[in-house]
């Protein structure tokens, strides 16, 4: 006899928010001195998942990089007010193996107080 009174489906979704030039394998051709002078594609790219989403009712958490956050605290907002979690992505986008305790513990926190200072600590 099949089940009529169904649970919902849970499952979590997470997405990374940064931009294309700042991935690990572009490390080496584009340092982070560059960023700066680099395209940003990321608003479009994040809207589009955000209307997606939205579409089919759905929230998810959004790891953001500090970095980035600094540089567009009006996407960080427009993902919190959606209704998704804001998770922090690190500052720099370093590699936590190659970081002391005390650089990775400073990295959160810079990342973690600038995502606080957009979101209000929604």
């Amino acid at each position: 006899m099949p089940n009529t009174l169904r649970s919902p489906v849970l499952n979590g979704l997470s997405f990374d928010i940064e931009d294309w030039f700042q991935v690990e394998n572009l490390r080496e051709a584009i340092p982070r001195d560059r960023w700066n002078s680099c395209e940003s594609r990321v608003g479009r790219n994040t809207r589009r998942i955000l209307a997606i989403l939205d579409r089919c009712e759905t929230r998810a958490t959004f790891f953001v990089l500090g970095w980035l956050a600094e540089r567009c605290p009006e996407l960080v907002k427009e993902i919190a007010d959606s209704g998704h979690e804001i998770g922090s992505h690190g500052y720099s986008h370093e590699l936590v193996y190659d970081m002391t305790p005390e650089a990775f513990a400073a990295d959160i926190l810079l990342s973690r107080e600038i995502l606080e200072s957009i979101t209000a600590c929604r």
